[in-house]
């Protein structure tokens, strides 16, 4: 199958979720609650976050498989869809802990970009690979992922919905994967890749 241009499958992978979160917190947005709007203002900013990254800042060289594109894709739109639909409801209100929740997805948003600026300074004048370092590269593979994390468990604490820890569940699953995949990738590629740096937890994984 022909690839895609990457930044044409990023478009789509974030694109359609902040269309889908649109559509299903659609009936409420008119006149929401400040917990409604709370959960809704969270989901789009992840999404619109990474959408500005992916035009503006990342750095791409190669093709995207359409068919990754759009199970990608598929899968970030459930996990808008469902928080937007049952959001309709009196899911939850603003407690303490939808503050702790902010907290804990702000950090995770804000160095989650840390990271992707440090990746995309290392391509800045060539587009070649090299050892990140710097933030948590020089402990982690993937600290991007492990604050993408953060950010989810974050909107857990916010959305304390059934849909959300599912899919928390199944984001650590999938990242986890992807960063011991990258990490194998840079052993592979750099014989001088530090060989006690983890894939995405520090000292442990």
């Amino acid at each position: 199958m022909t690839g895609m241009p990457t930044r044409a499958g990023m478009t789509l992978n974030y694109g359609l979720p902040l269309v889908v979160l649109i559509a299903g917190a659609s009936p409420y947005l008119a006149s929401p609650s400040a917990y409604q709007l709370l959960v809704f203002a969270c989901l789009s900013t992840h999404f619109v976050k990474r959408l500005l990254e992916s035009w503006f800042l990342h750095k791409y060289s190669g093709s995207m498989s359409p068919l990754a594109a759009v199970a990608i894709s598929f899968f970030y739109s459930l996990t808008t869809f469902f928080p937007a639909y049952f959001n309709r409801g009196p899911v939850g209100d603003i407690d303490p802990l939808v503050y702790a929740g902010l907290g804990v997805f702000f950090i995770g948003e804000t160095m989650n970009f840390v990271h992707h600026k440090i990746l995309a300074d290392l391509r800045q004048t060539r587009m070649v690979y090299l050892i990140p370092r710097g933030g948590l590269f020089d402990l982690v593979a993937c600290p991007h992922y492990l604050f993408e994390l953060i950010s989810w468990f974050g909107l857990c604490l916010i959305f304390r919905h059934f849909s959300m820890f599912l899919f928390f569940s199944l984001m650590v699953l999938y990242l986890l994967v992807r960063s011991l995949q990258t990490l194998t990738w840079y052993r592979e590629r750099f014989p001088d890749f530090p060989p006690d740096r983890r894939a995405i937890f520090p000292f442990i994984l």
